[in-house]
């Protein structure tokens, strides 16, 4: 027969709480990513977009710009070729 004493009996409580608690966590954070959609945009506001260009870029020269719809793959709304907003990123080469 095995003796446990009261402090290694409290201690592996709180390691199962402990990791009952780490599981609910991993669960719930697996719920949150599966629901919340990839494609979500952000407004213009968020990402300081402006109607002019910035240092030379511009939206039209972005890899998230959609010229065919005047759109962003990002932002919200109506984006004009030659506007910038935080999220510029040149494309790849």
């Amino acid at each position: 027969m095995i003796h446990e004493s009261k402090e290694n009996s409290k201690s592996l409580s709180s390691l199962l709480k402990r990791r009952e608690f780490f599981k609910s966590i991993t669960f719930l954070s697996l719920i949150t990513f599966s629901t919340t959609p990839l494609h979500a945009k952000g407004s213009k506001e968020q990402f300081k977009y402006q109607d002019t260009p910035k240092n030379g870029k511009a939206c039209k020269d972005c890899m998230h710009f959609e010229a065919e719809t005047n759109t962003c793959k990002i932002v919200k709304g109506s984006i004009d070729a030659n506007g910038w907003c935080t999220l510029y990123k040149e494309p790849p080469k």
